[in-house]
C-alpha cells in the first residue's frame, strides 16, 4: 500500500547543521537533551524571612521515537521488542491508513479513493492520520514509536510544520548485499503461514521444505529497486532530523542490535534528574 508523496510535494528547506551527513554522525544518547516540564512547584522556608526557595520537581516528557530501516533490516523486530520493554505507543502510518480504510471513517474513504484509481495517498491525509494518533491519551502519557515514517521529505516537512519532532531518530544500518540476502532466502510455508530462511532459519523438515514457497517481489531484481527507492527516499529525510540521529549496526544478531537500542533509550531515561530553581524576593 503506497503512501509516498502527492506530486508537487515541497522541496527540503535549509536548515542549520544540515550540511553534514546524517547517516555517518553518531550522537551519544547524553547529548540529545528531553525537554523538561514541571510537575511540582513547592516553596519552602530559607534560613532568611526575606528569601524564599523554590524548588521544581522535573520530569522528562515521554519518550518520541522514529526508527527507520531498509526493507529486511529487522526494524519490526526492533520495534516489537522497543515497545515491549518501554511500553511506546507502536505507530506505523501503513497500520493506521488500513484501519481507517476497513472503518470507514472520513479520512479512509478518501484514501480508498485514491487508492481505487491505483493512486497514492496524499500526504496531507496521511499526515492527518498521524498527528491524530499521536494526539491520543495513551502516546501523549506513554510516548510513541513512529515506525518507518516520514518516508519523504515533505513529510517530513508536513510533521515538523506541525511540531511533531522524536527526541531521537534510530537508523538502522546494514549492507545493502546482506539486505539482499535476506531478502531472496524468505520462503513462506502456505500451510502454516510461518516465515522461513534457508540460511538463517531452514525448514525443520524435507517435508516443510518441498511446500515453501518465494514472494514474487522477493527477487533479488525487486529487492535492489526496493532498496534504491528506499535510499533516495531516506536520505533527504535524514538531514532534516540530522541533530538527533544515532547510527546502529543492525548487520548483527537482533539481540545484540536491540542491546545497542537499549542502551540510547535506558541513558535518556536515567539521565533524568530532578533539578532545582533558585530565586528570591
Amino acid at each position: 500500500m503506497a503512501m509516498a508523496a502527492s506530486p508537487g510535494a515541497s522541496h527540503l528547506h535549509a536548515r542549520s547543521g544540515s550540511s553534514r551527513s546524517p547517516a555517518n554522525q553518531a550522537l551519544s544518547a547524553s547529548s540529545i537533551a528531553l525537554p523538561q516540564r514541571c510537575i511540582e512547584c513547592r516553596i519552602s522556608s530559607a534560613s532568611s524571612p526575606s528569601q524564599r526557595q523554590i524548588v521544581h520537581a522535573v520530569a522528562r516528557e515521554p519518550l518520541k521515537v522514529m526508527i527507520s530501516g531498509a526493507p529486511a533490516s529487522g526494524k519490526g523486530t526492533q520495534c516489537e521488542l522497543i515497545t515491549d520493554k518501554y511500553g511506546l505507543v507502536h505507530i506505523a502510518a501503513g497500520d493506521l491508513l488500513r484501519a481507517e480504510v476497513a472503518a470507514g471513517t472520513e479520512n479512509g474513504i478518501k484514501a480508498q479513493e485514491y487508492m481505487n484509481k491505483g493512486q497514492l495517498v496524499p500526504n496531507e491525509i496521511v499526515v492527518s492520520m498521524v498527528k491524530r494518533r499521536l494526539e491520543e491519551q495513551d502516546a501523549q502519557e506513554k510516548g510513541w514509536l513512529l515506525d518507518g515514517y516520514p518516508r519523504s521529505v515533505s513529510q517530513a516537512d508536513a510533521l515538523e510544520a506541525l511540531n511533531i519532532r522524536p527526541h531521537v531518530f534510530i537508523l538502522l544500518q546494514v549492507p545493502e548485499d546482506i539486505l539482499v540476502e535476506r531478502v531472496v532466502g524468505r520462503r513462506l510455508d502456505p500451510v502454516t503461514g510461518k516465515i522461513y530462511h534457508l540460511t538463517y532459519a531452514p525448514p525443520e523438515t524435507p517435508e516443510i521444505e518441498a511446500r515453501l514457497t518465494q514472494r514474487s517481489d522477493d527477487t533479488e531484481e525487486r529487492v535492489k529497486l526496493r532498496l534504491k527507492t528506499h535510499r533516495q527516499n531516506v536520505e533527504d529525510v535524514l538531514s532534516i532530523y540530522s541533530d538527533v540521529i544515532v547510527p546502529v549496526d543492525g548487520n548483527r544478531p537482533k539481540t545484540e542490535v536491540f542491546s545497542s537500542i537499549d542502551s540510547i533509550l535506558n541513558e535518556m531515561v536515567q539521565s533524568e534528574q530532578l533539578g532545582e530553581a533558585m530565586s528570591s524576593s
